[in-house]
């Protein structure tokens, strides 16, 4: 028997899809800017909104930035997100520590100062990966704020020296992207990548045993569920360029979803993505 085809991804331009939901998740990076800076159409699209009163949210793995600072870039770019429109993964770590009981236990985060302010939220003690004692949890929230081989190399054998001792540290991934778009064609390695690197090298000396680590941004329900919560509306649609976090969280949380093909998915791309294919195309956030 031959599988039934997946529902056409419907074309369609900003203005027209914002009349359809209640409320609007952006992610950032791809659809709002680029390290070049604002994206075509994204300081209209958000200002349409702001003029309509109708809500939205940016949804973004980039935890370097605070809301505060990511609200002042936005705005330096013309693009009107203030600190209440932002949702970082960052701002989901300080609840997953919470979690697992870290109030007051050593912490090592990889990331930018505002990274590490999110887990002092919670009363940890942020620690370098070459303490004499290993931490009690690891946290990679970004790729930028150290040096990156030395600052790995260092997490490796610490988190290999408290397998050792019988108490393997909490593992904590606020940003599970593996690239970003730069600019001009160009792109990054991000947080996820260097995860990545760890896991295998991990399961490498350690096999089966090997600990792995938790994922707080998007694809995770959590994140969703979160921005859901603020918004205060299942009637929402996630505009997004990436299809395994942006759409494929969308998908599990059972809202619609939009890829904008002014970051990492191509076209053709989503033609191929079958069952995983977003709900809607968007060539930017013109019109």
């Amino acid at each position: 028997m031959t599988p039934p085809r997946a529902p056409a991804v419907q074309r369609i331009d900003f203005a027209s899809l914002a009349e359809r939901y209640d409320a609007i998740l952006f992610d950032a990076y791809g659809v709002l800017v680029n390290a070049a800076g604002a994206l075509p159409g994204a300081a209209e699209a958000i200002a349409h909104l702001v003029a309509r009163g109708q809500r939205f949210l940016v949804v973004t793995n980039d935890a370097s930035r605070s809301p505060a600072r990511a609200s002042r870039r936005f705005l330096r770019l013309g693009i009107p997100v203030q600190p209440e429109h932002v949702l970082s993964s960052g701002m989901l770590i300080a609840p997953a520590l919470e979690q697992h009981g870290m109030r007051g236990r050593r912490v090592v985060v990889l990331g930018t100062g505002d990274s590490a302010g999110y887990a002092r939220q919670v009363g940890a003690m942020v620690v370098p990966p070459d303490a004499a004692d290993p931490a009690d949890a690891v946290v990679i929230a970004d790729e930028g704020g150290f040096d990156t081989l030395g600052t790995l190399d260092a997490t490796l054998s610490m988190i290999l020296a408290a397998v050792a001792r019988g108490r393997a540290p909490v593992l904590l991934l606020a940003n599970p992207d593996l690239v970003y778009p730069s600019a001009n064609g160009t792109f990054g390695l991000t947080a996820g990548s260097l995860a990545g690197m760890l896991e295998r090298a991990l399961a490498l000396l350690l096999g089966n045993d090997a600990p792995r680590f938790e994922v707080l941004g998007k694809p995770a329900v959590r994140h969703f569920e979160t921005a859901l919560e603020m918004v205060g509306t299942r009637q929402a649609v996630m505009l997004g360029d990436t299809l395994h976090t942006d759409i494929a969280g969308a998908r599990a949380v059972g809202i619609a979803s939009a890829i904008v093909l002014t970051g990492v998915t191509t076209a053709v791309q989503v033609q191929e993505a079958g069952a995983q294919a977003p709900t809607y195309l968007l060539d930017d956030l013109r019109g």
